[in-house]
């Protein structure tokens, strides 16, 4: 009995002895880097934020007003090419101005603003919808934003410069550091597209007579930025 024992204990120290003389496993050098490509593509389409306003002291003559200038506005653009899908409610807000004088609640007149926007697919056809718009009743602008049909192909340009970014900088830090460049372990990517917005000078209220029919809205519609980030890890040997 004594021997077993004596057996197991002797056993057991020579397992332990051996597993400590195994090399624990070397841990592994990495760098880790970042890279971002982008790509500019000229403006294909454009989006105009218009609004028609109206007041007074009647809600219902107020309301009915503005219903008739925007149907007007909507009609006009139709009339130059704009589909009726691409045009759309962003707000629609009715409510009555007050101010207070000596303690008590003093009411005014009612406002309604009806805004839309409308989607141009043409960039050329940006100036003649603003002129339309305002000719025919809509008396606030408020912006112009731009975009592109497709930035597919872009969108993989930027991904492959933004890589290659990432690789010089790692082969950089790589050779700085006495070591070479292993495998790729990781990659998390992010991507962002900066569509230019034109911002109109003029967002107060307008009378569409002041408009006049020779000389049209000069836009710039500039350019859509796709822009890739990747953020990577490099074995390194």
């Amino acid at each position: 009995m004594k021997k077993s024992v004596f057996t197991s204990i002797f056993a057991a120290a020579l397992v332990l002895a051996l597993s400590s003389c195994i090399p624990s496993k070397k841990e592994s050098r990495t760098v880790s880097v970042s890279g971002k490509g982008s790509v500019s593509l000229e403006a294909e389409n454009a989006t105009v934020t218009l609004s028609v306003l109206t007041r007074g002291k009647d809600v219902s003559t107020v309301s009915s007003e503005n219903a008739k200038k925007m149907t007007a506005v909507q009609d006009a653009l139709m009339q130059k090419g704009i589909q009726k899908d691409s045009i759309s409610t962003e707000n629609f807000s009715l409510y009555q101005e007050s101010s207070y004088d000596r303690g008590r609640t003093v009411y005014g007149d009612y406002v309604v603003t009806n805004q839309i926007s409308i989607f141009v697919k043409k960039i050329n056809l940006v100036s003649d919808v603003i002129d339309t718009a305002l000719k025919n009743g809509a008396n606030q602008l408020s912006s112009i934003s731009y975009g592109v049909n497709n930035t597919e192909l872009a969108e993989k340009q930027a991904k492959v410069l933004a890589m290659q970014q990432a690789m010089e900088s790692a082969k950089v830090l790589a050779g700085t550091s006495g070591a070479k460049l292993g495998k790729v372990i990781s990659i998390v990517e992010s991507n962002e597209n900066y569509f230019p917005r034109a911002r109109l000078l003029k967002t107060s209220a307008v009378n569409a007579e002041s408009f006049s029919d020779t000389v049209s809205t000069p836009v710039s519609a500039g350019k859509t930025t796709v822009e890739v980030k990747v953020d990577a890890v490099f074995e390194l040997n």
